[in-house]
């Protein structure tokens, strides 16, 4: 059954000014990007609604407050299920922007708008971007990727570069620390737009001899995976299973995700888990 666009409407009607102050405060959303993109309140999560490209609501994507449990996952999706999409297609109207920015995370895309910097994410982390999202960017003629400065956001920057040939990687500055990200530079160090116009200025595309470097490993990597029966007859979900590690999808889901042994192991986010008994045998894609 559909989701009605109404549903995202509805959790728009009252949010706690609490909740505002966080989003204005500590993420650095303004008012106006809050309301125009219809964030929301369900009494227990931070509502955003997801849209698919024909203007259907996708999913919820809900977030959860610091000051929540943190054992909680900071992020989930309502339906379940659902998560690989991307958040920013109203971008691939009629009318193109010049420039976008492909960043990491629904709340760091909001930052760039509040900034007057037209964005997009995908919303399964940095290791699932979709060739399907790349084919339909590829137009636009000043591609910029900002991932979190840590391996899986390089990794990932890499990958989605090496699906648009111009697009160009923007470095995010030391000091933002180890898994910084685009909030971090404007609200923890309280950066200013033309600063962060200063690093797109200064993005370089992955050099030739790079993008062949990637695309041997990308073939190599695929080459080797246990091929194993994927039932379902959904594209994304194939290429998901084909080429995403799945420890980069879980560790968005799961707490203190952690290697033991060949396993990795973390607290389970469907009940509450005071031991860790949630096990992933990421070489052959189970769990």
């Amino acid at each position: 059954m559909p989701l009605k666009k109404l549903w995202a409407e509805y959790f728009t009607r009252d949010i706690p000014a609490h909740v505002v102050e966080y989003l204005t405060q500590q993420r650095g959303l303004s008012p106006e990007i809050i309301r125009h993109h219809q964030l929301g309140w369900n009494r227990f999560r931070i509502t955003i609604p997801v849209f698919a490209r024909n203007g259907s609501l996708a999913f919820l994507k809900l977030a959860r407050l610091p000051d929540d449990n943190p054992e909680l996952p900071k992020f989930s999706c309502w339906p379940s299920g659902n998560s690989a999409e991307l958040y920013g297609w109203e971008h691939l109207g009629k009318v193109k922007p010049d420039l976008l920015v492909i960043c990491e995370g629904e709340l760091d895309r909001l930052v760039l708008e509040s900034c007057g910097i037209p964005a997009v994410t995908g919303t399964a982390g940095a290791g699932v971007f979709l060739q399907k999202w790349a084919d339909a960017l590829s137009s636009i003629p000043n591609i910029y990727v900002c991932l979190d400065r840590d391996e899986a956001g390089r990794k990932g920057a890499e990958h989605i570069s090496g699906m648009i040939p111009h697009a160009k990687i923007v470095g995010l500055p030391e000091e933002v620390g180890h898994g910084g990200d685009i909030t971090d530079f404007f609200v923890r160090l309280g950066k200013s737009v033309d600063d962060f116009r200063k690093l797109l200025d200064q993005a370089q595309p992955i050099p030739e001899e790079g993008r062949q470097t990637l695309s041997q490993k990308q073939t190599t990597a695929k080459s080797g995976h246990k091929q194993r029966a994927i039932y379902s007859s959904d594209p994304r979900i194939q290429f998901i299973k084909q080429n995403v590690a799945l420890e980069e999808i879980a560790k968005n889901y799961i707490n203190e995700l952690r290697p033991s042994g060949s396993t990795l192991v973390g607290r389970c986010p469907f009940h509450a888990d005071t031991q860790p008994s949630r096990v992933l045998s990421a070489g052959v894609r189970d769990f």
